[in-house]
């Protein structure tokens, strides 16, 4: 990387930052270049030298994000754990984080971003970190003998269903339900899906 790309980098990284701050505080809804501007210490204009409009700096927004999601499981994860008790913690842990996080699900799966800029799309794949991590520990639960090797994909598209819809019941607010009792359901649902065959 020449200094000229480092420079670029560098000042990317100052107005994803600060596009994060502004989305942790007040939200998708009251983000706007001039907020970003002024948080990052630069002219709002100076922004559409480094990104082509506010949706593509949101997508940068969203792929960092989603790596502190990744960490945030990582958190939970224990060696030599039995693999569907790991995977009822991911479970757990997934919820709990997003639910902390509505900014981040929003962005995920309720906003329109566009398309994704291609360096974002190299960086975090078809599946993002996140993702392959939850696939992969399912993948184990099926190297363990709690599912066939042909149910992973099936498996891991219900779990996301399923824990996806509390999080949109959550984030917009049409759950009375405290996280401690929806967390307890989703090790309920995961126990029930992941289990030996006899």
């Amino acid at each position: 990387m020449n200094n000229k790309e480092i420079q670029a980098q560098r000042m990317r990284t100052f107005f994803i930052d600060a596009a994060k701050e502004i989305l942790q505080e007040e939200g998708v809804k009251k983000l706007s270049a001039r907020k970003v501007g002024n948080r990052a210490g630069y002219s709002y204009a100076t922004i559409y030298n480094y990104f082509k409009d506010l949706n593509e700096l949101l997508t940068y927004c969203l792929a960092d994000m989603l790596e502190d999601a990744y960490r945030a499981l990582m958190e939970v994860k224990e060696e030599g754990l039995d693999p569907r008790e790991q995977l009822i913690r991911y479970g757990e842990q997934y919820y709990t984080y997003f639910a902390q996080n509505p900014v981040l699900f929003d962005l995920l799966f309720v906003e329109d971003l566009g398309a994704t800029p291609e360096e974002v799309s190299a960086k975090m794949g078809e599946l993002p970190s996140v993702g392959q991590l939850l696939l992969a520990s399912i993948g184990q639960c099926a190297q363990a003998g709690y599912i066939l090797e042909d149910e992973v994909e099936v498996l891991a598209e219900l779990l996301a269903s399923s824990i996806h819809g509390k999080l949109l019941f959550c984030v917009k607010r049409r759950s009375l339900e405290p996280m401690e009792v929806v967390v307890e359901t989703i090790r309920r649902e995961i126990g029930y899906l992941i289990r030996r065959k006899k």
